[in-house]
């Protein structure tokens, strides 16, 4: 059950670690890399209210959301203020009593996969970096979920392609057998036998969010290393995620970063996301997301000035993209509600611009 509020609920609620140790009260890009603290200097108490941390709590009960980023947070975009949690009428001050009931792990960066938007080769963890997270789980990662009631995992990397992730969920299974889980995952090791191997059984999940990109072999191809190959595997495990929800009935998301490259099957991964029973979300690329010289290859379609940017129009305005526009991100959105640019509109545009 979600609960709707007529102000943000997420940083009364949730918290977000990054790989510097520093905790944000909601995705970091959404509210400008606002910190309120860092775990290997303070206690989760003394960040849960620090000075920063009421400071902007009290901004949101006054309708303040100037420490946000209303073109990146499709909540505040759409003002659609939902959780997954009953919140108490919160104290005025921003002083909380009550612990985060929901962490967000982002420091983990390994991952199975080359996806184009991400990164450009594989990355995997050193053995020196391997250990210094896997010596930081029982005194710094673990103590963060004490009163949790659901882990996100991960959003940076794989969890099921880290080696220091997957120890960490067995470990956090061990410690607190209530603990649910959101894992954030590009689906390749979404399997029976990953599960069993990390003891997750169904009703330990309370969401599986699935980065995939495209709806055909060929597109997965040019979104990720070697993905054309992968692709029949990602949909068998794409078949058991969705025969696992109909018996336990968590939430099942497969997201699609609209890139140049993929633009055009964005119908189409909507027909494959209800093949499967899950919901299908569009995210915007932004060129200053990704970690190496990706711009170069043009892919930021929601550029006005890309040559295909009235391409992208039309497939917004497709049939099947009004069906979850609720699940557009905030700028694909307003493209979906521009009028198409004619031959005649070009030519005029292109007279002004000679002006």
């Amino acid at each position: 059950m979600s609960y709707k509020y007529d102000f943000c609920p997420l940083p009364f609620s949730e918290m977000e670690i990054v790989r510097d140790g520093n905790i944000y009260l909601c995705c970091p890009s959404w509210n400008n890399f606002y910190s309120i603290g860092n775990i290997y200097t303070h206690s989760l108490e003394e960040i849960w209210n620090s000075t920063e941390a009421i400071e902007f709590r009290k901004k949101i009960l006054n309708n303040d959301y100037s420490l946000c980023r209303i073109d990146k947070c499709c909540l505040l975009h759409n003002r659609n203020f939902f959780s997954d949690f009953k919140i108490d009428t919160p104290p005025k001050d921003g002083h909380l009593d009550t612990m985060p009931m929901l962490v967000k792990f982002g420091y983990d960066y390994e991952c199975n996969i080359a996806c184009k938007i991400c990164r450009d080769k594989v990355k995997r963890l050193s053995d020196e970096e391997l250990k210094i997270l896997d010596d930081k789980i029982e005194s710094f990662f673990l103590p963060l979920l004490k009163t949790a009631k659901i882990l996100v995992i991960n959003t940076h990397g794989d969890p099921f392609g880290s080696r220091h992730s997957c120890k960490l969920i067995q470990r956090a299974i061990e410690t607190y057998p209530d603990l649910k889980f959101d894992f954030t995952t590009n689906g390749l090791l979404c399997n029976e036998g990953t599960f069993k191997r990390l003891n997750i059984t169904p009703e330990k999940i309370d969401k599986i969010r699935v980065s995939i990109h495209a709806a055909t072999a060929k597109t997965y191809g040019k979104m990720v290393t070697h993905g054309e190959l992968m692709f029949d595997k990602l949909m068998e495990n794409m078949q058991y995620l969705s025969e696992l929800k109909k018996e336990h009935h968590f939430t099942f998301l497969m997201n699609f970063v609209v890139t140049s490259l993929n633009y055009k099957e964005m119908p189409a991964f909507v027909d494959m996301a209800e093949k499967y029973n899950a919901y299908p979300i569009f995210w915007e690329y932004k060129e200053d997301s990704v970690g190496y010289n990706a711009h170069l290859e043009n892919l930021s379609i929601t550029d006005p000035k890309h040559k295909e940017h009235n391409e992208l129009i039309k497939v917004l305005k497709h049939p099947n993209m009004y069906k979850h526009n609720d699940n557009l991100y905030p700028i694909l959105l307003e493209i979906q509600n521009k009028p198409v640019e004619t031959l005649l509109d070009k030519l005029l545009n292109k007279f002004k611009g000679k002006k």
